[in-house]
């Protein structure tokens, strides 16, 4: 936002502060001034805050070059030194080398972390899109089978910043549904298409999916010890999916993955919504999106039957016509029933915008937002970015990593950056609450007023950051996911909070 709009907003914020020094005391006044804050003192802050969870997270892009290369070696891949791509075996051919040979060479391996990361900024004259969204092609070659080691290091990662709740974005058997609505084909009645790709194996081919997320877990659990004497920190974190769909095949192939995600939803308490990945500005997206919509909303009942987190206005006028930005997330709201919304950085373009705003934050629609992602892939800065809109306009948030290898950053390095995007600790402290609250982790929450946390369960009141529940809230914390997660996080919150005041007191 503007920089006269930040400062509008921390001259506010002052007299707030001097407002509550004057009506409660210096000891109602412990709460951290981040933006004073040196950065080295920042960023050790933000790391050891308790984080909540991160919504938007797709592992697959989760993983740092260096750790993908280690496992290509292992695994025996190759390297294209043309395109500096990851490549199957056999490593024959002009162009071809083993991933270790190429390692050994200093300039050759630099220009492959290059290559397999948004670290350098205009790579090879691609923009930051376009390199953004190339890797994914570029690391295909390490394949599911390192879904769990992937899995793994997310969850390590998101421990060591006492962060211990994720929903991972996968992709389960998608080749396998996609190929089940190729087979039935395109039909413009939803419930037709529906009935003939049940009919065609889809129970199959949930059964596999579940197959493999027990597989991948099983991985997990093996690579961080957990069942062992010497447990990493990474086995504390808890894990619920969101089944990526792909926007950018024929539309039916799309219906078919998203009903998989549907049904996965239903038979498996550890797949919890749908999500859909891929460009939103390539042309087969814009083509079908409101058909997209539409059958998201028809496969889920407008979310009664599987919650949804769409990727919705992630545009900008570089990569796609204004008519595109005028709709997209009332779109995913109105008719898909998204509860929450990927990056929607676009909805101050949208029409009516301040009216889907209110009814956004009316109705609790989140938004997830990726600063990072966001000025790599779509040149945002601190001064155009929405974020503080959003918050001015009490739409629900939560700060997340979007791809925190492809983008060499973690959720600390998120939070520590939404500084200069206006947010002070009572934001960051909002955004890690929101990331439980908004979750689609199943039962009752901990609050009563999930976004302002003023009003904690009539159970529980009284009870939050005690050491432990007792009586009734015993039993919505014992009952309940969601209840748990959040439990365990005020916990933790409590901790860090008195370690700072503490400080400041001496």
């Amino acid at each position: 936002m503007p920089g006269g709009a930040i400062m509008e907003r921390w001259t506010l914020r002052l007299s707030a502060l001097v407002l509550a020094l004057v009506m409660t005391g210096p000891a109602q006044a412990a709460e951290p001034d981040l933006s004073t804050m040196s950065a080295g003192a920042r960023v050790a802050f933000t790391k050891a805050m308790p984080k909540g969870g991160e919504l938007h997270n797709h592992i697959s892009g989760g993983i740092f070059a260096e750790t993908l290369l280690g496992w290509a070696v292992e695994d025996g891949l190759c390297v294209d030194v043309s395109t500096l791509a990851l490549a199957r075996p056999p490593c024959e051919g002009q162009n071809l080398r083993p991933v270790a040979e190429a390692m050994a060479d200093e300039v050759l391996y630099s220009d492959i972390l290059d290559s397999l990361s948004t670290r350098q900024p205009g790579f090879l004259d691609r923009s930051g899109h376009d390199q953004f969204f190339g890797v994914f092609g570029r690391i295909g070659a390490v394949g599911p089978a390192r879904g769990g080691d992937r899995l793994a290091t997310v969850m390590e990662d998101l421990a060591h910043q006492n962060t211990f709740y994720l929903e991972a974005m996968v992709t389960p058997q998608g080749a396998a549904s996609a190929a089940l609505g190729l087979k039935v084909g395109l039909k413009s009645d939803l419930s037709q298409m529906k009935a003939e790709i049940e009919a065609a194996g889809l129970a199959a081919v949930v059964d596999a999916a579940i197959a493999q997320t027990d597989v991948m877990e099983a991985r997990a659990r093996e690579v961080l010890a957990c069942d062992t004497p010497n447990p990493r920190p990474g086995c504390q974190v808890t894990v619920r999916y969101l089944v990526q769909t792909t926007r950018i095949i024929p539309p039916e192939a799309t219906f078919a993955q998203l009903q998989l995600g549907v049904a996965l939803v239903q038979a498996d308490r550890r797949w919890v919504g749908l999500q859909m990945v891929a460009p939103e500005d390539h042309p087969t997206a814009l083509g079908n999106y409101r058909l997209h919509m539409e059958m998201v909303g028809f496969l889920t009942k407008q979310g009664h039957l599987a919650p949804a987190a769409l990727h919705a206005g992630e545009l900008t006028f570089d990569y796609a016509p204004p008519e595109h930005l005028r709709d997209h997330i009332s779109q995913a709201v109105r008719i898909a029933g998204a509860r929450r919304i990927g990056h929607g950085v676009a909805l101050p373009h949208e029409t009516d915008a301040e009216v889907l705003a209110a009814e956004m934050a009316q109705a609790g629609i989140l938004i997830e937002v990726n600063l990072s992602s966001n000025e790599v892939i779509l040149k945002f800065t601190p001064e155009d970015h929405p974020f503080a809109w959003f918050l001015e306009r009490g739409i629900p948030v939560s700060l997340s990593t979007d791809d925190s290898g492809l983008l060499r950053i973690d959720l600390s390095h998120e939070y520590e950056r939404a500084v200069a995007y206006g947010a002070d600790y009572a934001d960051l402290k909002r955004s890690a609450r929101n990331a439980l609250a908004f979750s689609f982790l199943a039962g009752e929450g901990l609050w009563s007023d999930p976004g302002q946390y003023r009003r904690p369960a009539p159970a529980c009141r009284g009870q939050i950051g005690a050491s432990e529940p007792r009586g009734g809230c015993a039993a919505l914390v014992s009952s309940s996911d969601k209840a748990r997660e959040q439990w365990r996080h005020e916990a933790l919150l409590a901790n860090f909070e008195a370690g700072f005041r503490g400080r400041s007191r001496r």
